[in-house]
């Protein structure tokens, strides 16, 4: 699991892991309401190279995956309409927390720890655009 975001510090309550990989090492980018979402791309290389991943999700766009400043992958229509939270949302960064065994995996592989490097992590309040994208991935 790379990003993994739940309601509770312990991982309980409302929890989906957002990024992680597949059972064969492909990048996947999901979003949850009543069912988790799935965005699958590429086989991601590891060490020693960096890979430049953004996930986005938007009611008109969707949810869609960048890698290298390359849209690789999106959902299709779908109804989801995410609001505000009330409660404080934690993000777990390359595990995930002990409780995150009642999370559903959606298509990832599974849930555990991630052998390797984040690095520039960034959590923005708006859908970030393709022009963003390029600017975060360029400098």
């Amino acid at each position: 699991t790379l990003v993994h975001v739940s309601s509770n510090s312990s991982g309980l309550g409302w929890c989906v892991p957002f990024l992680g990989f597949t059972t064969n090492g492909s990048i996947v980018a999901q979003i949850s309401n009543s069912a988790i979402r799935s965005a699958v791309g590429p086989l991601i290389p590891l060490a020693p190279i960096w890979s430049h991943i953004v996930e986005i999700w938007s009611p008109t766009n969707r949810l869609r995956l960048y890698v290298n400043n390359v849209l690789v992958a999106s959902t299709t229509a779908m109804t989801i309409s995410y609001t505000a939270s009330s409660v404080p949302n934690y993000a777990t960064l390359a595990n995930s927390v002990s409780g995150a065994g009642v999370c559903g995996l959606g298509l990832l592989g599974s849930m555990g720890p991630y052998n390797g490097d984040i690095d520039e992590l960034r959590i923005y309040s708006r859908e970030l655009t393709a022009a963003d994208i390029c600017t975060l991935y360029t400098t």
